[in-house]
């Protein structure tokens, strides 16, 4: 005797070609967006990584600058021409430090005559560098030097940069 079976019901032994096509097309739309986003992950991994590293920069010569103005011995500070001289005491020890531009670029020297160190290189790509003292008689001066009876209450320091923009930093001192 002859059965007959309905198509449905034949077992089927592997996957037709059109099946076999559609997997592929799957996977290869799937293999464009995983290789899209891996680019794109590595592109923003590396702009994230030298943003970091510009604002670790800009944060040093913020702390830099910060630290040595706050720890001003007695008031000893000079300003002339966007450089800036001053006496700072640090961990038991008066140093004498300069901050200088050359060539768009902040650095701070230890000039102590006992025991000079090399020069630090705290900011690069600067444009404009200025420097201003408020007196104890509310006025800025670009120029300061230490006199009888006029103290400086604070230091501005401002500077262009090319990647941050204008920066203003602020210190207050003691008076």
């Amino acid at each position: 005797s002859i059965r007959f079976v309905p198509k449905q019901m034949r077992n089927q032994q592997g996957f037709t070609l059109i099946e076999l096509l559609i997997t592929m097309a799957i996977f290869s739309v799937i293999a464009v967006i995983s290789y899209y986003a891996l680019g794109n992950s590595l592109k923003n991994e590396s702009i994230q990584t030298k943003h970091s590293e510009k604002l670790f920069a800009l944060q040093k010569t913020l702390s830099y600058i910060e630290r040595d103005i706050a720890q001003i011995s007695n008031q000893n500070i000079t300003l002339k021409n966007s450089e800036l001289l001053l006496f700072s005491l640090q961990n038991e020890q008066l140093l004498e430090l300069k901050y200088t531009i050359n060539s768009g670029q902040l650095q701070r020297s230890d000039i102590t005559k006992e025991n000079p160190q090399p020069i630090i290189s705290l900011l690069n790509n600067l444009s404009k560098f200025s420097i201003r003292a408020l007196a104890n008689n509310n006025t800025w001066n670009s120029t300061w030097k230490k006199k009888e009876r006029a103290y400086v209450k604070a230091i501005e320091i401002k500077f262009t940069h090319s990647y941050w923009g204008d920066i203003i930093k602020l210190v207050m001192l003691d008076e």
